[in-house]
């Protein structure tokens, strides 16, 4: 009597190996995405290092009249290569490209009066980093950093 393996035995094999290599594969993929989304959060990480290294958070003295309208506190939209030609950092081609769609703002938070009082003249700063086209319906990434900044006691 010969010895061997039947046919629905084979294909049941088969099945169950092919399975096993999609799950492999999948994560593969999922891996590809965390490593280049890993790498854009990296850029923007310095991106805005580039940022608060053109516009620092100016101390309360700098800033007269109210925090929330300051345009020392409160930076509309800037492309990341304005940062690095303004800041005299020089980038290759590649770096270049890789930082073509980031952009940061800085913005104070507004906030009511009586809070302001309660919370001893603390305000709520935001500085965001946006990148990602809006191609295709896509959704932009961002990454915010809050920091409380004091003008110092209320009045």
């Amino acid at each position: 009597m010969k010895r061997g393996f039947t046919l629905i035995e084979v294909l049941v094999a088969c099945v169950v190996l092919s399975l096993g290599l999609v799950g492999i594969l999948s994560l593969f993929v999922q891996s590809q995405r965390m490593m280049t989304y890993s790498l854009r959060l990296e850029t923007a990480r310095r991106v805005l290092n580039y940022f608060e290294m053109a516009y620092p958070v100016p101390t309360p003295e700098q800033v007269t009249g109210d925090p929330v309208e300051s345009d020392l506190l409160n930076i509309s939209t800037v492309r990341a290569e304005k940062l690095c030609d303004d800041l005299e950092i020089r980038l290759g081609v590649k770096d270049r490209e890789d930082i073509a769609d980031y952009v940061v703002e800085r913005k104070v938070d507004r906030i009511e009066d009586e809070e302001l009082e309660r919370n001893g003249g603390i305000y709520t700063v935001r500085t965001t980093v946006t990148w990602g086209s809006t191609l295709h319906g896509e959704k932009p990434e961002r990454d915010t950093v809050v920091r409380l900044w004091w003008k110092g006691a209320s009045k």
